[in-house]
């Protein structure tokens, strides 16, 4: 009875926290997701310490990470993702590419290993999409044609993230292995990955309709029946994925990028309202995980490596930008503007950083950092946007078929 109090009284601080601060940032217009990273950072174990239960948690950060990335596999389509890989993927490539490059270098200022500094570069190249798009959809004033660019480079973005879970998937810290044993814990990892995409494929092909078709029969008589299976899908997909090695989410990703159609529809229509939930405890969750005073202890370096953060995403964007014809010193149009929205790290972000800290490649302090640079880039590059950005026009994102 007492740990069932204990969740409770750990859920309602984090809840009222998330609550508080999101309302002074929307005041100060910045995003809230912000606020709630601070939220959780301010009442979790290394501030206040009013929450300190690290199961409580972990909890709630694997499930929010396996419903997002469930819920962002279902909003894609694989057909739009090719169409949009053949025009955008070298150009994200290329900023993903810098913003790594500049990651790679803030590592060594900061005095990381090599392991470790490839995953911060890893968390530092990836752009958050729930920032930057929640932002776009609330501005509704981006040119079609730039709309498209920049959402297809945060959709890019979110499949390179993907592989980046998959390759920290295949690695093993420290020496305990042979370089033999390494190639056939690759070569096993693989194979299983390549496994969850075929039987992903076939259930979506061939079973997932028929028994989302059944279950909707049922809809009027129980809503919480196809919801169930819907939650269930994302959730065995994840189990599958643990169990051969790899992150749990990248198996709700696979399974829910698999399923296509008015089926994706019926089946993110039942998970969405929980969306918004689990991200809101995610990003608390995570800034709760977040301890700040080893990074503001090393003083005048951590203010030049997240200068060099800020710096190496802004340059990839003003490359794209370059590119694709934009010219500078118009306001709508500006290479700036394109580097600017970028510069906001997120979800992702805390994602990766989390798989590595679970599987040993990177320690708690290595996170706090990761998490100290979501948490400053994410306001940061909404603040620059109101100088530098392009005044939007509504949106048409890259998402899947809607078919009645």
């Amino acid at each position: 009875m007492a740990g069932e109090t204990t969740f409770l009284l750990d859920l309602g601080v984090l809840t009222v926290a998330a609550l508080l601060l999101s309302l002074i940032f929307v005041r100060l217009k910045l995003p809230a997701v912000s606020g709630q990273i601070l939220a959780g950072m301010i009442v979790g174990p290394y501030v206040l310490g009013w929450v300190t239960d690290p199961t409580t948690l972990n909890q709630i950060s694997s499930i929010g990470i396996v419903l997002l990335l469930f819920i962002l596999g279902l909003e894609l389509d694989p057909v739009e993702l090719q169409k949009t890989a053949s025009s955008i993927a070298v150009l994200t490539l290329i900023e993903v590419g810098i913003a790594f490059a500049f990651g790679f270098a803030a590592s060594a200022l900061l005095g990381l290993g090599t392991m470790v500094s490839f995953v911060f570069a890893m968390t530092a190249s990836v752009s958050s999409t729930a920032i930057v798009g929640k932002i776009i959809l609330e501005k509704r004033m981006f040119r079609a044609s730039e709309s498209k660019t920049l959402v297809g480079l945060l959709i890019v973005e979110d499949i390179i993230a993907v592989g980046f879970l998959i390759a920290l998937s295949t690695m093993t810290p420290g020496a305990a292995l042979t370089p033999s044993e390494q190639v056939s814990k690759v070569v096993v990892t693989g194979l299983g990955g390549v496994s969850l995409v075929v039987v992903g494929y076939f259930l979506a092909k061939f079973l997932a309709p028929v028994a989302i078709d059944y279950l909707a029969s049922y809809e009027i008589e129980s809503e919480e029946i196809p919801f169930l299976f819907a939650l269930a899908l994302g959730l065995l997909f994840a189990v599958v994925a643990a169990y051969l090695g790899y992150s749990p989410g990248i198996g709700a990703f696979i399974i829910g990028l698999s399923i296509r159609g008015k089926q994706s529809k019926f089946l993110f229509e039942k998970v969405s309202p929980l969306k918004d939930i689990f991200l809101v405890l995610f990003f608390v969750s995570m800034g709760s995980l977040i301890d700040p005073f080893p990074s503001l202890a090393l003083g005048f370096p951590i203010v030049l490596a997240l200068a060099l953060l800020i710096v190496g995403k802004f340059a990839g964007g003003y490359v794209v930008g370059v590119i694709t014809g934009r010219k500078a010193g118009e306001a709508s149009s500006s290479p700036m503007s394109y580097g600017t929205w970028l510069i906001p790290r997120g979800e992702f972000s805390l994602v990766i950083g989390q798989f590595a800290l679970s599987v040993g490649l990177i320690a708690a302090g290595t996170f706090s950092l990761i998490g100290l640079s979501v948490l400053v880039t994410a306001v940061v590059g909404p603040l620059l946007l109101r100088f530098t950005g392009p005044r939007l026009a509504p949106v048409d994102h890259a998402t899947k078929p809607q078919i009645d």
